[in-house]
């Protein structure tokens, strides 16, 4: 889609703003004027925050996705297993519900795949109503019948304790390394975008290398057999095709204050859980990066990127630096540093394999 920011205008921005403003974000005094302003721009800004997406006032395909989603409320339609499935605030609220009752154990995503619909399926037999997997009125009935229980009952995390006959061997572990090359989803300065994509690239290169020499089959996201999954959409398909036991993604920090530096790390957290598994690589790769190559602690936190909500893998997101930062951007150019940079990611990769 079209990336809508600020002294855009047109058809496009007044649906965004009659979006906000349903889900009762202040646009002021412009109100819906078919003009992205700086009150549009803030509330744009301020709905990011709260869907754990970054923050950039900007309107791109995942934000605009989420403004989507955030539109449906759980019981204004019927759902069940589709191609494309449903997507939206029903289903993560449906997924929340079936959680916290214990019948699902993944991600609330957002997205009525088959985990969903089966899961559904389990709470309909428990209840004894018709176990078509669809969410009907009767199911949701069903569900309300039971909110006073499940506002009450604590935080649940996942993911699924998986059903193996023994432990994988590290050789037998499957990892995709990802990174975003596609210049319209970019949120940094255009000044940096080549060197960026360059530094990723050579990144997930390296670490791919390290990886592959401990006989880890290992696979990149991007330029992968025919296909170049260039768009966020096609490298999230390719990974879940894929059955990997691991995505790790490489972007790098951009900040208008040139000063900022250091790294963080992400992993998915949703409504009402978080990704045990992806907080844990997440912190490992954090520790060895801040502490090997002395760099500030920008911490770990939880996020709703699409890279790590829609992936059906364990999925987490480096961004070891800051390519706004000279200090840092210079030292990101020399192979050497890239290289030590993927040599403690791919230790990191290492290490919580090998505790699976």
């Amino acid at each position: 889609m079209e990336i809508i920011r600020k002294n855009s205008s047109g058809e496009k921005v007044t649906d965004i703003q009659r979006r906000l403003k349903l889900l009762g974000y202040d646009l002021g005094v412009t109100d819906i004027d078919g003009i992205f302003g700086t009150e549009t721009e803030n509330a744009a800004r301020k709905f990011q925050q709260d869907r754990g997406l970054l923050v950039t006032g900007v309107i791109d395909h995942e934000t605009w996705q989420e403004l989507v989603d955030a539109g449906y409320k759980v019981g204004e339609r019927m759902l069940y297993l589709k191609h494309p499935p449903f997507r939206g605030d029903d289903v993560r609220t449906l997924q929340v519900w079936l959680k916290t009752l214990g019948f699902y154990s993944s991600d609330e995503n957002g997205i009525f795949a088959e985990k969903t619909r089966q899961a559904l399926i389990d709470f309909q037999k428990d209840m004894n109503i018709a176990d078509d997997g669809i969410a009907g009125e009767k199911t949701i009935q069903s569900l309300k019948s039971l909110k006073r229980i499940i506002i009450s009952k604590e935080t649940s995390q996942f993911p699924l304790i998986k059903s193996q006959d023994r432990k994988k061997e590290l050789g037998e572990n499957k990892v995709i390394m990802d990174y975003n090359e596609n210049i319209e989803d970019m949120r940094s300065s255009d000044k940096y975008l080549n060197e960026k994509i360059y530094i990723c690239r050579s990144i997930v290169n390296f670490c791919r290398d390290i990886l592959s020499g401990h006989d880890i089959e290992t696979m990149l996201s991007i330029g992968a057999g025919e296909k170049h999954n260039i768009f966020l959409s096609d490298r999230i398909e390719y990974a879940n095709r894929s059955k990997a036991d691991l995505l790790v993604s490489i972007d790098l920090n951009y900040s208008v204050d040139k000063d900022a530096n250091g790294c963080s790390c992400f992993y998915f957290k949703g409504l009402k859980s978080h990704s045990i598994a992806g907080y844990r690589i997440a912190n490992l790769i954090q520790d060895r990066i801040k502490g090997n190559l002395k760099i500030l602690d920008c911490r770990v936190h939880g996020a709703n990127y699409a890279i790590l909500k829609e992936t059906n893998m364990t999925s987490v997101l480096v961004k070891p630096a800051f390519i706004s930062n000279h200090e840092e951007r210079e030292r990101l150019k020399e192979s050497d540093y890239q290289i030590k940079i993927s040599e403690n990611i791919a230790e990191a990769i290492m290490e919580y394999l090998s505790d699976q």
